[in-house]
């Protein structure tokens, strides 16, 4: 098991039934397909990620429940359904619309609330029987009578899949563009006389706690950050990284364990004369839930000093002020913020910044 959130078809196999003849090709007809999960040694799953494709077609069922159907196989599906701390059962009805070759692809990334994630394929490991019994798709549904799924071989050198023309298309894991800086707002303190104008230099502390909606669990941080003029930016109580641009971005991509509530602490340096930050930030939940987005706002909070402990999470902000705006994308004197395609690595506190454990970056 590991952390890793992308899922494709690395490690699965066609299958279908047992009784494929000499020839290689099927008799047109429908069959099912069933997989027991139960969670072991106290874990407790939250979800799982779905990708899957059948030659000719298919409808997929969790714990009883359709997910969702598909009839190209060249084009596969993904789906996040939620499941329960007990049975699931993955259930799939298959059709061969005519004598030809035949075959069920699939994986599913189960992800756990303590972060980690599984992962389950198309193997023999699944049961397999020709027709579609009523109440297959129910987790009571006895199947021990059931062969064991016929292996056709390994994805994606299995023929006939593997001639060009039958290429999978699998589509993105996401269809979010990530963080935008459009509606973000530069902040800082009440030092400001107005929009822009010159402060003292020095360093100051900000502060955002985000409770997602209804208690949704996330796993990762996707973000982007300019300061006026440097900024160490802490995750959680975890050290992200630091840059002193206002010009270009930072990019970060954060990993931590599933959570409903997220701490961003950043430490903001002023040389001299103006001085604000500009973040955006996409948090990614793990129980199919949409994302949440929030950005830097009058929402932040802020301390002219940069208190001990203040990167803690359960530091206590109640008193501090909010932030005070200055303008969104493209306000002067700053202008446009170039957004760099590349994740900045994980990086050292800068000066003065506290020291903290590194955070999960993936660069």
């Amino acid at each position: 098991m590991s952390c890793v959130v992308g899922l494709d078809f690395t490690g699965a196999n066609w299958i279908w039934t047992p009784e494929r003849p000499a020839g290689g090709s099927y008799p047109a007809g429908n069959v099912t397909f069933r997989r027991d999960f139960t969670a072991t040694n106290g874990k407790v799953p939250i979800s799982a990620n779905i990708l899957i494709t059948t030659d000719n077609a298919y409808t997929l069922y969790v714990d009883g429940k359709q997910v969702g159907s598909g009839n190209t196989f060249t084009s596969a599906h993904r789906y996040c359904v939620p499941l329960v701390n007990s049975c699931n059962v993955f259930a799939v009805a298959a059709q061969n619309t005519l004598a030809s070759p035949a075959g069920l692809l699939a994986a599913f990334q189960i992800r756990y609330s303590d972060g980690f994630v599984d992962t389950i394929v198309t193997d023999g490991e699944w049961h397999a029987v020709s027709g579609t019994p009523a109440g297959f798709q129910q987790c009571a549904f006895d199947d021990s009578l059931w062969s064991a799924a016929f292996v056709e071989g390994p994805y994606p050198t299995t023929a006939p899949w593997n001639q060009p023309q039958f290429a999978i298309t699998i589509p993105p894991e996401s269809q979010n563009p990530g963080p935008s800086l459009q509606s973000a707002q530069w902040i800082w303190t009440n030092e400001l006389t107005a929009p822009g104008s010159n402060v003292p230099a020095g360093s100051r502390a900000f502060r955002k706690t985000v409770l997602t909606p209804n208690n949704e669990l996330v796993v990762q941080a996707k973000f982007l950050i300019a300061t006026d003029n440097a900024f160490t930016i802490y995750v959680n109580g975890l050290l992200v990284g630091s840059g002193e641009s206002f010009t270009v971005a930072n990019r970060y991509v954060v990993n931590f364990p599933p959570t409903s509530r997220v701490v961003i602490a950043i430490y903001a340096t002023n040389d001299a004369g103006p001085a604000g930050v500009f973040a955006a930030f996409d948090l990614v939940t793990c129980d199919c839930s949409d994302d949440v987005s929030f950005v830097t706002d009058g929402s932040w909070k802020y301390n002219l000093q940069t208190p001990a402990g203040f990167i803690d999470p359960n530091f206590d902000d109640s008193a501090w002020p909010l932030a005070v705006t200055e303008g969104s994308s493209g306000a002067s004197p700053w202008g446009p913020t170039a957004v760099p395609a590349a994740n900045s690595p994980q990086s050292p506190a800068a000066r003065g910044a506290p020291n903290a454990p590194p955070a999960d970056v993936v660069a």
